[in-house]
C-alpha cells in the first residue's frame, strides 16, 4: 500500500503558513518571475469576489479592493517541503518527494497503516504547521495520488479500476494539444480513454499517450525515489512594509519558533544554537548566533533568548526581511547524582546573565580570570555572553576567579607575637588565616623611624605595638600598568593583627588575622 500527502494550492499555503489568519480572507499569490506577473493561486474568499488565476495584481485589486497580494516565494516553499518530509518520515521510513506539495509514503510492513485513523493523524499533525492536507491511500503510487486529489480530506481506494474509470481525463494532466484531440473524439473520462487500448493509442497519438496510459495503470507500481528528510530547520519571511519597531519582529519570531520547535520535536532533535539574520533596507545584514546552554525544544525558552538580545538592539536602517535557523542536536538525557552541584536550569541562568549584560554592559558581567602576574588580586573579567559560549566547566565548577583564589604563601621571617602565633600551626608557611577586605579599607598611618607607629581607620584608632615588614613587590614597569606595593603585618595595642599595604602614596587595610 502507498499513501500520498497532497497539499492543494501548495505555493499559497506555504506563503500563508506564518499568517494563518489570512486563509479566510481574499489573498492572491503572484508569480513575479513570469514575463507578465500574474496570479497563480488564490484563496476561496478571493474567488468569491470574482478574482481568478491569470489576472494581474492591478486587475485583481480593481475587482476587490480588500484583496491581499502575496509574492511567490521559493524559499518558503522549500521550508514547507522540508516540513512535509519531516512529518511523513514520522509515519514511514520510505518517503519520496514526488512534486511540490506532494509526498508519497511506502507503507510496506505496516499492517495497521492506511486506515482513516492513520490519515487523520497525518492531517492533524500538518494542521499544526498550518498546512491543509489531503491523504490518499491505494495499492499503487499513481492511484494513491489520484485519490489524494479527490479526497476530502481522506480517501482509501480498494477498487482502483472502478475509481479511475470515473475520473475526468484532465486528472492525467495531458498536454493541451492531446486533450483537445481526446475531447474531439468524445473522450472525457479515464475509463473511455483506457477502452481505446494501449496499442491503438500509441499508433495514433504517439509516446505521450503511453505515458498517460501508465499514469492510469491500476497494477503497475513504479519504484519510489526515496529520500531522507533534511536536517535543516530554517524559516524566512519578507515583510510587506519595512518595520522599525520591535513588536512586529517579535510577532513573526514567535511564530517561527513555534514551527521550528515542533519540527525539531517531530524529528527527535533539540535546538543547540539559533542563528538570526536581519536584512535591512540598505541590503546590509545584522547576524547573530545564540548558543543554547541546554539544548531544548521549548519555544518559550528559545523566544526569551532572542527577546533578551533584541529588546536593546538598535539598527541603522529599517528591517525588511527575517531569517531564522535552528542548529539541531540529539537531546541528551542525564541522571544527576544526589550531591552534584550543577545548574538544574542552565537556560534560565543564562537568560538572567543576558539581562544583566543588557542592564550593566558586557564589561561589568563575566567570569573573573586570574592574570599571569604577581600583582595581588590581579584579575580580568572575561565577558560571559549567554548567547555564544558555555563557560568552561559548566555544571560542577570549581571557583577559579580572583575572588576565590588562594594566594601563594611566602616565607617570611616573623618576630614577636606574629612568630608565636604562626607556631600554633603545623605548616610554618601557612601562618594565620587572613580575612581579606574587598575592597581594602582606606586608613591613615603615621610613620616613625620608617615604620608604622599609629593607625586610624574605621576598625581601629590607636598605637601600633609591633610591625613587621615591609615586603616590597613591583612589576610591569615597562607599560602603563606598572605597580609598586609595600606590605606590613602589624599588631595593635589591643592585640589585633592587621595586614597593611601602601600603594600610590595611600594606606589601606588589606585584612585582619584570626
Amino acid at each position: 500500500m502507498f499513501a500520498v500527502i497532497y497539499i492543494p494550492d501548495f505555493s499559497l499555503q506555504a506563503a500563508l503558513r506564518h499568517e494563518p489568519e489570512l486563509a479566510t480572507r481574499p489573498v492572491a499569490l503572484v508569480d513575479e518571475s513570469l514575463p507578465k506577473p500574474a496570479i497563480i493561486q488564490l484563496t476561496q474568499a478571493a474567488r468569491a469576489t470574482g478574482v481568478c488565476a491569470g489576472l494581474t495584481s492591478t486587475q485583481a485589486m480593481a475587482r476587490c479592493r480588500e484583496i491581499i497580494i502575496k509574492p511567490h516565494s521559493a524559499i518558503q516553499e522549500t521550508a514547507a517541503t522540508d516540513t512535509i518530509l519531516q512529518c511523513g518520515y514520522l509515519f514511514s521510513p520510505y518517503v519520496e518527494t514526488t512534486a511540490p506539495g506532494i509526498c508519497t509514503l511506502d507503507l510496506r510492513g505496516q499492517s495497521s497503516a492506511g486506515d482513516e485513523q492513520f490519515g487523520q493523524q497525518i492531517i492533524t499533525l500538518l494542521q499544526q504547521f498550518h498546512l491543509k492536507a489531503q491523504i490518499g491511500v491505494a495499492a499503487t503510487p499513481s492511484v494513491a495520488l489520484h485519490a489524494a486529489r479527490r479526497a476530502s480530506p481522506f480517501l482509501r481506494v480498494d477498487n482502483p479500476a472502478g475509481f479511475l474509470n470515473e475520473l475526468p481525463i484532465e486528472s492525467l494532466a495531458p498536454s493541451p494539444e492531446l486533450l483537445n484531440i481526446l475531447h474531439r473524439w468524445g473522450i472525457h473520462d479515464i475509463g473511455a480513454f483506457l477502452a481505446l487500448g494501449k496499442d491503438a493509442l500509441a499508433e495514433r497519438l504517439g509516446s505521450e499517450s503511453l505515458q498517460l496510459f501508465e499514469r492510469a495503470s491500476t497494477t503497475q507500481a513504479r519504484p519510489l525515489k526515496l529520500t531522507n528528510p533534511p536536517q535543516i530547520f530554517e524559516e524566512t519571511y519578507e515583510f510587506e512594509n519595512e518595520i522599525e519597531s520591535l513588536e512586529p519582529l517579535l510577532f513573526i519570531l514567535h511564530r517561527f519558533l513555534e514551527q521550528l520547535a515542533l519540527r525539531l520535536t517531530v524529528s527527535s532533535f533539540a535546538a543547540e544554537q539559533i542563528f538570526l539574520r536581519l536584512t535591512l533596507s540598505e541590503n546590509s545584514k545584522y547576524e547573530r548566533a545564540f548558543k543554547i546552554p541546554a539544548p531544548t525544544t521549548d519555544e518559550n525558552v528559545l523566544f526569551r533568548v532572542l527577546f533578551t538580545h533584541l529588546e536593546d538592539l538598535r539598527t541603522e536602517h529599517p528591517i525588511k526581511a527575517l531569517y531564522l535557523r535552528a542548529q539541531p542536536c540529539r537531546p541528551a538525557s542525564e541522571q544527576f547524582g544526589l550531591f552534584d552541584c550543577i545548574l538544574r536550569d542552565p537556560n534560565h541562568f543564562y537568560e538572567t546573565v543576558g539581562r544583566l549584560i543588557a542592564l550593566l554592559g558586557p564589561d561589568c558581567v563575566g567570569i573573573p580570570a586570574v592574570q599571569w602576574t604577581w600583582r595581588p588580586d590581579a584579575f580580568q573579567m572575561q565577558p560571559v555572553d549567554s548567547h555564544f559560549d558555555t563557560p568552561p566547566g559548566f555544571g560542577v565548577r570549581q571557583s577559579s576567579g580572583a575572588l576565590s583564589r588562594i594566594k601563594p604563601c611566602r616565607k617570611r621571617q616573623r618576630t614577636g607575637a606574629l612568630q608565636d602565633a604562626s607556631a600554633l600551626f603545623d605548616c610554618p608557611f601557612l601562618g594565620l588565616t587572613l580575612r581579606r577586605f574587598r575592597p581594602p579599607l582606606p586608613a591613615h598611618v603615621e610613620i616613625n623611624n620608617q615604620q608604622p607607629s599609629a593607625l586610624r581607620s574605621p576598625l581601629f584608632h590607636g598605637r601600633i605595638q609591633r610591625a613587621t615588614g615591609p615586603w616590597r613587590s613591583s612589576g610591569q614597569w615597562w607599560d602603563k600598568q606598572r605597580w609598586q606595593r609595600d606590605e606590613w603585618d602589624v599588631q595593635t595595642a589591643n592585640g589585633q593583627l592587621f595586614r597593611l599595604f601602601n600603594e600610590h602614596d595611600g594606606w589601606f587595610i588589606e585584612g585582619v588575622y584570626d
